[in-house]
């Protein structure tokens, strides 16, 4: 059986019909799930090169460990995925992939047009990003789509009603747990100026505790420096130098939180001059000094 996953260009969202998930051996594809579809399947290897996937997208392992190359940037990364490790990519996101040898995987698409039905009680949810997540060991995730590919293998016996409701569990665990604090207002942006800006921040998101270049975001763009930096501050109102900023203060806000580390520890963590510089940015952000949040917090 061929997968019913399309796989799309990053830049173009035409078809890539030469990339293909493999060798498909259950699938929810005939019993009509509103939203949501499920594959279980094999391949030999797995290497597209700067694809998308429409919808909001989870790959499992379900066999034997193997090396997962991901592309970051420039370069490749590597993971070794055990059993029930999973890949998260939001729609739009693009990715490239180098995996040799025999895995098998369960994948899952979710129609981001579906979460505000599924999730009437949270607002703007249309507008929410979310970041990609490398190699999640995501119990609860996980045991959201064991659950559903049992109900796939068995051919739908506890009918729509159930698969809508696990449906739902999943749809609001990835709004909690892997959505993005961003200002970004994608209605007003084409599609692919939203999937540009989606991959610049999920790179930013990475590499937040990096020193940061212009140039690589641009190229996470696919754009020129100038005209990323337009769109960035068309999108958010935000020069990419202040929205990095203002991400890393948000980061810091929640290490300083837990308390495992100083105001100069965390200053460190994510790059800044010393506590002084941290200081004075976190004022402008947060409006306060971090000693006096952290003495807000006994």
């Amino acid at each position: 059986m061929q997968s019913q996953i399309k796989f799309v260009d990053s830049h173009t969202l035409t078809p890539n019909p030469e990339v293909t998930a493999g060798n498909i051996i259950v699938s929810s594809k005939d019993l009509a799930w509103d939203g949501i579809y499920l594959e279980k399947g094999e391949n030999k290897g797995f290497t597209p090169d700067n694809v998308t996937v429409t919808q909001h997208y989870f790959a499992m392992n379900i066999g034997p460990a193997f090396e997962w190359e991901w592309k970051d940037g420039k370069t490749f990364r590597t993971h070794r995925y055990q059993t029930g490790d999973l890949w998260v990519n939001p729609a739009g996101i693009p990715f490239s992939h180098r995996i040799s040898g025999h895995n098998q995987f369960v994948l899952l698409t979710l129609d981001p047009q579906k979460i505000p039905e599924l999730l009437p009680d949270q607002p703007l949810l249309e507008r929410q990003v979310f970041r990609r997540q490398h190699q999640s060991q995501d119990r609860h995730l996980q045991a959201l789509i064991q659950a559903l590919l049992v109900e796939a293998e068995m051919a739908g016996p506890n009918g729509r009603l159930y698969a809508d409701t696990l449906s739902t569990a999943l749809a609001a665990h990835f709004v909690n747990h892997y959505s993005i604090d961003s200002p970004i207002d994608f209605p007003h942006l084409h599609t692919i100026e939203r999937q540009r800006l989606g991959r610049v921040i999920d790179y930013i998101e990475t590499h937040l505790t990096e020193d940061i270049s212009l140039s690589e975001l641009a190229l996470e763009a696919g754009l020129s420096k100038f005209h990323f930096s337009r769109l960035l501050k068309h999108a958010i109102g935000l020069t990419p130098h202040k929205y990095v900023l203002k991400r890393r203060i948000e980061r810091a806000t929640h290490v300083l939180q837990q308390g495992d580390l100083t105001i100069a520890q965390v200053a460190y963590k994510f790059g800044f001059a010393d506590q002084s510089h941290f200081t004075r940015v976190f004022k402008q952000v947060k409006g306060i000094t971090p000693k006096f949040f952290l003495k807000q917090l006994l």
